[in-house]
């Protein structure tokens, strides 16, 4: 592993969330011999991270060295990991990691119990708008044994966008797919545009694009029965993914317009 937490400017954020948990909790309440819906939340925390670093270590196989990745926090249901890429390929191949892990694990956990999982990857630059900080009196997760937290707007879009995925689904932030679809090489990763949504916090009030993530060999299951409503879904079933170059015209003409009107401060990721 690479000493990548010291040096990279850049943090990635990968959440994945049980969807339909407290459904689940409540109808699975067991005899009396403990909770029935327990065995499954207990392989739920143990398997993923297992799986997450099977899948990173099969991303970076043909790569000289990976960056740390670590489990950054735990919030109900929701496990988030935490990496510092120091390339634009680093985080290329974090995010492909990422959604095969989830999209596997969707497949996996629902064979067993009623349950599915969601996903969200997301960026943000660590200098001016948003900023690492050490907390001394809780137990560290870095390699130092500190307790790194992260703070600031481009942190917490991350957490409004996760909100908006549906189960299955692996949703990313603008600024990661800015990132991703201005490489040379795709490595077989798809941009789903699935509408604009007023995230709380986020852009002045005004619509943040929301794009899925696929690649053509891993995806997602869309069953016929799920809600109809999910518009995520919906542009999964017809696979239409948009072009990078189209992508990126389209963020870029978003960018421009918010950071005129409303100071926005949106830039590029920069390594």
């Amino acid at each position: 592993m690479t000493d990548s937490v010291a040096r990279s400017p850049v943090a990635i954020f990968m959440s994945v969330d049980l969807a339909g948990s407290t459904a689940f909790k409540s109808q699975t309440q067991g005899d009396g011999g403990g909770p029935a819906w327990l065995p499954a939340f207990e392989a739920f925390f143990r398997e993923v991270p297992l799986i997450m670093m099977g899948q990173i270590a099969r991303a970076f196989a043909m790569e000289d060295e990976a960056p740390d990745c670590a489990v950054w926090k735990v919030i109900g249901d929701e496990i988030v990991f935490m990496a510092r890429p120091c390339t634009a390929r680093e985080a290329q191949l974090l995010t492909i990691a990422f959604y095969r892990m989830v999209i596997n694990y969707d497949k996996k956990i629902f064979e067993r119990w009623p349950l599915r999982i969601k996903g969200c990857c997301w960026a943000a630059q660590i200098s001016g708008r948003n900023r690492e900080i050490e907390i001394p009196e809780m137990l560290g997760t870095d390699k130092d044994g500190l307790y790194m937290d992260y703070l600031g707007p481009d942190v917490d879009t991350g957490f409004r966008v996760a909100a908006c995925g549906g189960r299955g689904q692996v949703i990313l932030s603008s600024n990661l797919v800015q990132l991703l679809a201005g490489l040379e090489e795709t490595e077989g990763i798809q941009f789903h545009f699935t509408g604009s949504r007023v995230l709380k916090g986020v852009y002045s009030g005004r619509p943040y694009p929301l794009f899925l993530m696929t690649m053509p060999d891993c995806m997602p299951e869309t069953w016929e029965w799920e809600a109809e409503h999910n518009e995520g879904l919906r542009v999964l079933r017809e696979n239409s993914p948009m072009p990078p170059d189209e992508v990126l015209d389209f963020l870029e003409r978003i960018s421009t317009y918010l950071n005129r009107m409303c100071h926005a401060g949106i830039e590029p990721l920069e390594f």
